[in-house]
C-alpha cells in the first residue's frame, strides 16, 4: 500500500513541499508563500494546496470535517464527480464568486439521504448559505488518509471562519496550507527545490520577519501512502517528517525474524528426514544417482514447500487487510489486493526461504558428512538470537506501554474538557472573556463539579505550543501554556513551591520543576527572570512535572503564563468532577450550550483521551508480543524435535546408561550438553541484536532506556524455561525406555 500511488493523475509528476531551515521545521507553508510560489514558479506547471478546517452545518450536531483546497484541486488529480460538477478555478476563485462546496460520496450517502436532488441547493455551513455544486465519486479521498465530509475553494476561507487572515497574513497560529506541485516535463524535483529556494530567498527581502532565514523547500513523492500520513501532523515543530521510516523498517526486520526461525525450524526438520532416508540415499548412488541429482530432488521438496508457503502468505494477507479495512476507518481506495511487486516479492521471498532451510542440508544429507551436526548447531543458534531479539523487543515495548501509562503527573480520570471554539464562532477577545467567565460561575455552582478552570492548550489536547530556549549554550524546548487560576487545582498538578497565578499577574509565569533544574541548576528559581518571545517573566512558583503535551516525552518541560485577552477566544474549559465524569458531562455540554444556542461544544473526557494515545503503544506492543510468542513457539517446536532425534540416535546408550543405574538428571544434562553451546551462542548474538534494534528505536521506547534490564531478563529467563520445559516432553519418553526393549531391537 506504501508502494502504490494514490489515485490521481499522473502521480509520478506530483512532489509534496514542505518547510525546512535551522529554525525547525513545518509540514505547512503560509498561503501567502504558496501563492508567491504558484505565480512566479517555472520548474512546476501547477500549485496545488488545502488546510483542514471544521464548520458546523444547520442540521448537523456536530462539526464537519472540512477541506478548502484550491480551486484547481480536482483538476490536477484527475477526480470526477459523480454528481454535478467538482471545482473550477475559472468559476470558483475569482473574486465574487458565489460560496460554493463539494460533497464526498459518503457524507452524501450516509448523512444526506443520498438525494440526488441536492446538487444545485443551498446549505447553511456556520451560518452562511453555500451552494453544493457536486459530490464526487466514492473512490476519490484527496491527498490524505482521512477523508473529509466536503471541499470548499479554500478563497471561501475568510468568508467561513470569521476573523480569518490565512489569505493575507504569513504568521497566524494554527494557519498553514499543504502544498503539493505538478514537475513539468522534463524536470526533477531537485530542480524544483533549488528554485523554490531561491524565491523564498527573493520574498525574504520584502518579508524579513515572515520567511525563515535559509529557508529551503525540500520535496517529496506527493502521490504515496508516506505522504498522507506526515499530513497528519500538520502544524509546526522540529520532529523527521520521515521519523516513521526506521520504525518501520524494523517492524519489517521482526517479521522477517520469524521466518529465520520457520527456516531454522525446518532446516533442522530436513536434517532429520534426510538422516532417516540415508538407506535411500545409498541406493539411489548404488545405481547411478549423482550428487548433482540428489541435491535437486531433495531442494525441490524444500522449493515446493517454500512456493506453497508463498501462495498461503499472499491468501491469508489478502484477508487480513482486508478484514482491517473493513473494521477500521480506512479510505475507500486502498485496495489489499496484491500487485505483480507483492506477488514477485512473496515468490522470492518462498524461493529465498527454500534455499535456507532446504539447499545446504540438502548438500550435507546427500554427501552424508559428519558436519551435518554441526550444522544442526547453527541452525539452533540462528532460532535462539532471532526468539530472542523478538522477546526483548516485545519486553521493551511492554515496558514502554507500563511507563506511558502511569502517573503523567495530573489528574485525567475526573476531567472533562469542553472546547468552545469561540475564535471560529465570531467572538472577539471581550465577548469571549464574557462567555468564559459565565460558564466557569455557571459550571461551579452544579452539583458533582468540584473544581473549574480554563487553559488555551489543554492537557492531552490537539493543540501544543511550543517555544525553544538557550539556556547556558543548551537548547531546551518548552511546552508553554495560557491558563485561568485554579488550573492547577483542577488538573491535579502540584505546586512544589511558590505560588498560583492571580488575576493581574500579567508579568509572572510558572515554571515546571524540570525546566527550573534545566534552567538554574543549583540555584532557587523563584523570583529569576525568563526572557520567552523577547519578553521577561518573573518566576513566582515551581510546578511538578507533566507530560501535558505527550505522554512519551520523557523531558518535557512547561511554563505556565496568565491568559491575556487574546487568548481568550481559543480557551478551553476544564472541570474536576467529584465523582464518575461521565455522569455530569452532559450537563456540562448543555450548560455550554445555553450560553449560545449556535455554539456546538466539543466535550470530551480526558481519560478517553488518555487512552487514545495510549492506542498506537499498545498495538506496537500487542503486535510484537504476538510476533515473539510466535517465534518462541517455532524455536521451542524445533528444538523438542531435534531432542527427539538426539534421543532416538542415542536410545541404545541412554537404556545402558538407565541399566547401569544413571539418574535421568545426568541423562537430561547427557542429551541437553550437545545443545548448550548453540544456545548461549544464539542468546549472545540475540542480545547484541536487540541492542541495535533498540538503539533504532529510541524514538518510541518512551520513558526506558535501550538497556532496560527488566525486558532482557525477563525474556532470557522465559525462553529458558520454555525450552527447558518443550524439552522435558521428548526427554520423558527416554526416561521410560525399558532397557532390554531396546537392546534387544538393537
Amino acid at each position: 500500500m506504501v508502494l502504490r500511488p494514490l489515485p490521481v493523475r499522473d502521480p509520478a509528476t506530483l512532489v509534496r513541499f514542505q518547510r525546512l531551515s535551522p529554525k525547525g521545521y513545518a509540514s505547512v507553508l503560509p498561503y501567502p508563500e504558496m501563492a508567491f510560489f504558484r505565480e512566479h514558479a517555472t520548474t512546476l506547471s501547477t500549485v496545488l494546496a488545502w488546510t483542514p478546517s471544521t464548520l458546523r452545518m444547520d442540521h448537523e450536531q456536530s462539526s464537519l470535517k472540512t477541506q478548502f483546497v484550491t480551486a484547481n484541486f480536482f483538476s490536477e488529480l484527475g477526480a470526477e464527480a459523480r454528481l454535478g460538477r467538482v471545482l473550477d478555478p475559472a468559476r470558483d476563485e475569482t473574486n465574487g464568486a458565489e460560496p460554493v462546496a463539494v460533497l464526498s460520496y459518503a457524507f452524501w450517502q450516509n448523512h444526506l439521504g443520498a438525494d440526488p436532488s441536492l446538487v444545485g441547493k443551498t446549505i447553511r455551513l456556520n451560518d452562511k448559505p453555500v451552494t453544493v455544486v457536486g459530490v464526487v465519486s466514492s473512490e476519490f479521498s484527496g491527498l490524505s488518509l482521512e477523508s473529509p465530509e466536503l471541499w470548499l475553494p479554500i478563497s471561501q476561507h475568510p468568508y467561513l471562519v470569521s476573523g480569518s487572515k490565512l489569505l493575507t497574513e504569513y504568521a497566524v497560529e494554527g494557519s498553514g496550507v499543504a502544498v503539493w506541485g505538478r514537475l513539468r516535463p522534463g524536470l526533477t524535483p531537485k530542480a524544483a527545490e533549488k528554485e523554490l529556494r531561491s524565491l523564498a530567498a527573493a520574498l525574504r527581502a520584502g518579508h524579513p520577519n515572515d520567511i525563515w532565514e535559509n529557508e529551503s523547500l525540500p520535496g517529496s513523492p506527493g502521490a504515496y501512502a508516506t505522504s498522507a500520513i506526515n499530513q497528519s501532523h500538520h502544524g509546526t515543530g522540529t520532529k523527521d517528517p520521515n521519523r516513521l521510516i526506521p520504525v518501520a523498517a524494523t517492524a519489517g526486520a521482526l517479521v522477517l525474524l520469524i521466518l529465520a526461525v520457520a527456516c531454522g525450524n525446518l532446516g533442522s526438520l530436513v536434517l532429520a528426514r534426510g538422516v532417516a532416508r540415508a538407506r535411500e540415499i545409498a541406493i539411489r548412488v548404488a545405481i547411478g544417482a549423482g550428487t548433482g541429482r540428489l541435491v535437486r530432488q531433495l531442494f525441490t521438496e524444500s522449493l515446493l514447500l517454500g512456493v506453497l508457503g508463498s501462495v498461503a502468505g499472499l491468501g491469508l494477507g489478502y484477508f487480513v487487510l482486508r478484514y482491517l479495512i473493513a473494521v477500521t476507518d480506512t479510505p475507500a481506495w486502498m485496495n489489499p489486493a496484491p500487485d505483480w511487486r507483492v506477488m514477485l516479492f512473496a515468490i522470492a521471498l518462498g524461493f529465498l526461504a527454500a534455499i535456507l532451510f532446504g539447499l545446504t542440508p540438502a548438500f550435507q544429507v546427500v554427501r552424508q558428512r559428519h558436519e551435518a551436526a554441526r550444522v544442526r548447531q547453527i541452525l539452533i543458534g540462528a532460532q535462539v538470537a532471532a526468539s530472542c531479539v523478538l522477546l526483548i523487543v516485545a519486553g521493551l515495548l511492554v515496558q514502554t506501554l507500563k511507563h506511558a501509562s502511569g502517573d503523567p503527573g495530573f489528574a485525567y480520570r475526573q476531567v472533562v474538557s469542553i472546547d468552545p471554539s469561540l475564535g471560529n464562532n465570531r467572538y472577539s477577545p471581550a465577548k469571549a472573556r464574557a462567555y468564559i467567565d459565565t460558564v466557569e460561575s455557571r459550571l461551579r455552582a452544579l452539583p458533582g463539579v468540584e473544581s473549574v478552570s480554563s487553559a488555551s492548550t489543554p492537557p492531552l489536547g490537539n493543540k501544543t505550543v511550543k517555544i525553544g530556549l538557550q539556556i547556558g549554550g543548551r537548547a531546551i524546548s518548552i511546552h508553554t501554556n495560557s491558563i485561568e487560576p485554579g488550573y492547577f487545582q483542577t488538573v491535579n498538578i502540584p505546586l512544589l513551591r511558590g505560588r498560583d497565578l492571580l488575576r493581574g499577574d500579567t508579568d509572572a509565569i510558572i515554571v515546571s520543576q524540570s525546566l527550573a533544574i534545566a534552567a538554574w541548576p543549583g540555584e532557587d528559581p523563584l523570583n529569576r527572570q525568563l526572557s520567552l518571545d523577547g519578553r521577561k517573566y518573573t518566576v513566582v512558583g515551581i510546578s511538578g512535572d507533566a507530560r501535558v503535551a505527550q505522554l512519551e516525552d520523557r523531558e518535557s518541560t512547561e511554563a505556565y503564563f496568565l491568559a491575556a485577552a487574546a487568548d481568550m477566544p481559543w480557551m478551553v474549559v476544564l472541570v474536576k468532577a467529584l465523582g464518575r465524569p461521565e455522569e455530569v458531562a452532559p450537563a456540562l455540554a448543555s450548560i455550554a450550550k445555553a450560553m449560545d444556542p449556535e455554539i456546538i461544544p466539543d466535550v470530551q473526557l480526558m481519560k478517553t483521551s488518555f487512552q487514545n494515545r495510549l492506542r498506537a503503544s499498545q498495538y506496537s506492543a500487542l503486535s510484537v508480543s504476538v510476533l515473539a510468542l510466535v517465534a518462541l513457539f517455532l524455536a521451542c517446536l524445533g528444538i523438542v524435535g531435534l531432542v527427539t532425534y538426539a534421543v532416538s540416535q542415542r536410545n541404545k546408550e541412554i537404556a545402558i546408561r538407565m541399566a547401569l543405574g544413571a539418574k535421568p538428571s545426568h541423562v537430561f544434562a547427557l542429551v541437553m550438553r550437545q545443545f548448550a553451546l548453540p544456545v548461549v551462542v544464539g542468546l549472545l548474538v540475540g542480545l547484541g541484536g536487540a541492542i541495535a534494534l533498540s538503539r533504532i528505536l529510541r524514538q518510541v521506547l518512551f520513558g526506558i532506556g535501550s538497556l532496560d534490564p527488566m525486558a532482557y531478563l525477563g525474556a532470557i529467563g522465559l525462553f529458558t524455561t520454555a525450552v527447558a520445559l518443550a524439552s522435558l516432553f521428548p526427554l520423558r519418553r527416554a526416561f521410560l525406555v525399558d532397557p532390554m526393549h531396546a537392546l534387544r531391537n538393537d
